[in-house]
C-alpha cells in the first residue's frame, strides 16, 4: 500500500491523475464499523475497476484546539496503516490537521481533497462531517459533488442495539472490559495487548 502525506499550505497541487474510489474518515481503531465502510468501498472499487484510496487525518481534531489534553487513541498511524493495507486499500492519504486545514470551507475541502485527489466515487459513514467546524454533512456532500463524483453512504454497524464507535470502545477499554472491546474492534490490536490507550505524544511520534 502506498502512503502519501498531505499538508495544506505546502502541497500546491495533489495528484489527480489516478481516478479512484475514495473512502473518508478518521478511522481510529479501524473497528467493525470502519471495516464495513472500507469493505464496501473496496467492492465499489472492484466493480468500477478503480483503485481504492483512503483519506484520513494525522491526529484527532480535538488535539489542535486542546493541545494540553491528551487524546486516547485506539491505534497509532502505523497500526492504522497496517490494518488498512490488510483490508485492500491501495493508497492511504494522511492529511495534516493544522489550522489552515481546520478552516477550509466545506466546498474548498470537496474541491481540493475529493476532486483534487481524483475521486470518482466517495464512500462515507452516515455521520461524516467535514470543513470548518464540521459544517459539511453527507447531504451537502452530495450537493457539492455537482456530478463530478457519486456518493455512497454507509449505515452504522450496531452491536447490542448500540452503534459500534471508537468512543464506545474507548469506554470499554477504560473500564477493563477488554473482551467486549476486542469483539467491537474485530481484531486484537496493540491497545488490547497494552491494556491502555495510546497517549497523544506516543501517537505523534509514530507519524507516517
Amino acid at each position: 500500500m502506498e502512503i502519501n502525506k498531505l499538508t495544506e499550505g505546502m502541497n500546491d497541487e495533489f495528484d489527480s491523475t489516478t481516478p479512484c474510489v475514495l473512502a473518508l474518515g478518521f478511522f481510529d481503531g479501524v473497528h467493525l464499523g470502519h471495516q464495513q465502510l472500507i469493505t464496501q468501498a473496496k467492492q465499489a472499487a472492484i466493480q468500477a475497476h478503480l483503485p481504492l484510496h483512503v483519506l484520513t487525518l494525522d491526529r484527532h481534531a480535538s488535539t489542535l484546539f486542546n493541545p494540553d489534553r491528551p487524546f486516547p487513541y485506539l491505534t497509532t498511524l502505523s497500526e492504522k496503516a497496517n490494518l488498512m493495507a490488510a483490508l485492500g486499500v491501495d493508497r492511504l492519504y494522511v492529511a495534516t490537521f493544522n489550522r489552515v486545514f481546520a478552516n477550509l470551507t466545506p466546498l474548498t475541502f470537496v474541491n481540493r481533497y475529493l476532486v483534487g485527489l481524483g475521486a470518482q466515487q466517495v464512500v462515507v459513514g452516515f455521520d461524516y462531517t467535514y470543513g470548518r467546524r464540521g459544517a459539511g454533512t453527507v447531504n451537502s456532500l452530495q450537493l457539492m459533488s455537482q456530478g463530478r463524483f457519486t456518493v455512497q453512504i454507509v449505515d452504522a454497524v450496531t452491536s447490542e442495539q448500540q452503534k459500534v464507535s471508537s468512543t464506545r470502545i474507548r469506554g470499554l477499554i477504560m473500564a477493563g472490559q477488554l473482551d467486549e472491546a476486542r469483539v467491537l474492534l474485530g481484531h486484537d490490536g496493540q491497545v488490547l495487548h497494552d491494556h491502555r490507550l495510546t497517549e497523544m505524544h506516543e501517537f505523534q511520534s509514530q507519524l507516517i
